[in-house]
């Protein structure tokens, strides 16, 4: 009985079908589904149009018409201009190709015709007039846009089911479509104002028409562009008590200039972005433009302006200098300590501490970088101005994240977004194409509201161009 029972391996059932035949089996049933599909795609959409025609001559085919029937209808003869629908009657159909997203097909489109001899224009609801591409196709090409996809890609990617290989200037005018949701997003009072609003700009490039001239090799003369690189200054409202956060405005800058930032401060007030609302603090990196426009555009009494914690540490790992006898890596290790014990600083939540680390890693570090010294002294209060608002807010039955009020690290991930889509398409060429850039951004990462939508992005995108 000591001795170990062999357990029989489990058995195997034997393999009687081959990889290879099943895949053509699968195949050639997908064939079968795709027909189905097409077939059934094609009669929805016949059916569609004759029911429409119907409705519109107010009777069923092979039905005479009503010679009293004086009812006007949203259709009119091309000859004689009557609108009267009892003058109306069928007059066969004519092809018209349609492309899907699934499906590439020719369908029958009915024709209306006067008594008078002339063609009745009618604008069916089913049918965009002069457009073969049905709407699917036209939105899943904006979500692959919105997804990091170039447009030569899109082209294959939507090719894949229909066969049809569209041109990438078809694509580039149905994606551009989204730069007509810029205009609305800039306007209107904000239904919620945040406590805490970040605010930082993002570098992009595009490519600006100038007055000079070409001759291409076509022989067409063109007007030459020229690459213009500008900053995306962006506001990013922070709840503070429950960490939603949502782009409140964005900025096309000329650089991150006093007239730039003033401009993005100013609308934010206009929308009603003020302290009676329950705006509390800014946070920012300190850059010199945004501070001058600050003296320009006062928010109300008790709003605060926090110096980036983040941005304050970088500047000092870049004035760490070491001396001359170092190597690569002994500069290196000596970045490392001086940004750990500058990091150490901020440690707590109490000033008293604080500015007693802070004299320690002076004392430390003086003598050996006291450039990486003096910046992290410079402006120091205005990195503490989180701990005063952190009481306020204590004083208020609120308990405020600090890591919403020290830094805007989270509005350098959302900036993230933008860089991505940015080395998608290198450059773009045109003011509309960087609108559709931004908002495309915006959309897909769900940055318009502190709502999670439950729809999907692209429907969302979809319904907005609707209502524009």
């Amino acid at each position: 009985m000591s001795d170990k029972i062999q357990r029989r391996g489990k058995a195997r059932k034997g393999r009687y079908v081959e990889r290879e035949q099943r895949h053509k089996q699968q195949r050639r049933m997908q064939r079968q589904v795709d027909e189905a599909v097409g077939v059934a795609f094609r009669q929805a959409i016949e059916q569609g149009l004759v029911d429409e025609v119907s409705e519109l001559l107010g009777r069923a085919k092979h039905e005479q018409r009503d010679l009293g029937d004086a009812t006007v209808v949203k259709a009119c003869c091309n000859r004689c201009q009557v609108r009267s629908r009892r003058e109306f009657y069928r007059a066969g159909f004519y092809s018209r190709g349609i492309v899907s997203f699934a499906v590439s097909s020719q369908i029958r489109v009915p024709r209306v015709s006067c008594i008078c001899g002339g063609m009745v224009d009618f604008e069916f609801e089913h049918l965009e007039p002069y457009n073969r591409l049905w709407f699917d196709l036209e939105e899943r090409a904006r979500q692959l846009a919105g997804l990091c996809v170039s447009l030569r890609d899109s082209v294959e990617v939507l090719a894949w089911a229909n066969g049809q290989l569209l041109a990438i200037a078809t694509l580039n005018q149905r994606v551009n479509q989204t730069a007509e949701l810029v205009a609305a997003f800039h306007q209107g009072e904000f239904e919620r104002v945040p406590g805490v609003v970040m605010l930082d700009g993002v570098w992009l490039k595009v490519l600006l028409p100038t007055d000079d001239e070409y001759v291409d090799k076509q022989g067409r003369r063109r007007k030459r562009s020229k690459r213009h690189q500008f900053p995306l200054l962006v506001a990013y409202g922070v709840d503070p008590v429950s960490g939603e956060r949502w782009v409140l405005d964005w900025e096309r800058g000329e650089s991150e200039d006093q007239p730039s930032w003033q401009r993005l401060l100013e609308r934010l007030l206009e929308r009603g972005l003020t302290a009676e609302r329950g705006l509390r603090l800014f946070v920012h990196d300190g850059s010199a433009g945004l501070d001058q426009a600050f003296e320009l555009v006062w928010f109300g009494k008790g709003v605060e302006r926090q110096r980036c914690i983040f941005h304050k540490l970088r500047n000092v790992r870049r004035d760490v200098v070491g001396n001359e006898t170092m190597s690569r890596e002994q500069r290196r290790k000596r970045r490392q300590d001086v940004l750990a014990d500058a990091a150490a600083v901020y440690r707590g939540s109490d000033e008293v501490e604080i500015r007693q680390r802070l004299a320690i890693f002076r004392a430390k570090w003086a003598e050996r970088e006291p450039k990486a010294v003096a910046t992290l002294e410079r402006d120091f209060d205005q990195t503490l101005v989180y701990l005063r608002v952190i009481q306020q807010a204590r004083t208020q039955g609120q308990e405020w994240r600090l890591e919403c009020l020290r830094t805007t690290s989270p509005l350098e991930r959302v900036q993230r977004h933008f860089r991505q889509k940015a080395r998608q398409v290198v450059i773009a060429h045109s003011e509309q194409g960087l609108k559709t850039i931004i908002e495309l951004v915006i959309r897909h990462r769900h940055l318009a509201s502190p709502d999670q939508p439950t729809q999907p992005w692209s429907l969302l995108l979809e319904e907005a161009l609707l209502a524009a």
